[in-house]
């Protein structure tokens, strides 16, 4: 993939629900489907195919100060949650509420 293919940090930070996954990842589709569940809407952004690694790792430690290796990397309502396990534990945390502003990591 060319770097004219990936999307930027720019173009990244229009993207207010969004599951950054890849091909063949068991987390990813846990995580999307607890989404799926829940009923959020998002997109999904694959590596490899719509950006590249370098610039996921790039985005998340732009928005978030935080440095990832792995998938996927959700972000809801604009705000950085994290991977997998992250999801669920700020899942668990908004049962009666849908205010995403008091999520901390």
């Amino acid at each position: 993939m060319s770097s004219e293919q990936s999307l930027t940090i720019e173009q990244l930070s229009e993207y207010q629900n969004v599951v950054i996954t890849q091909p063949n990842c068991p987390y990813c589709v846990k995580a999307k489907a607890l989404l799926d569940q829940q009923g959020t809407e998002y997109s999904t952004l694959v590596l490899g195919q719509q950006l590249t690694k370098t610039v996921m790792v790039d985005f998340i430690q732009h928005i978030a100060n935080v440095n990832v290796r792995t998938v996927p990397q959700i972000i809801l309502a604009g705000h950085y949650i994290g991977g997998h396990d992250d999801l669920v534990a700020y899942l668990e945390r908004q049962i009666d509420n849908n205010d995403f502003d008091d999520f901390e990591l």
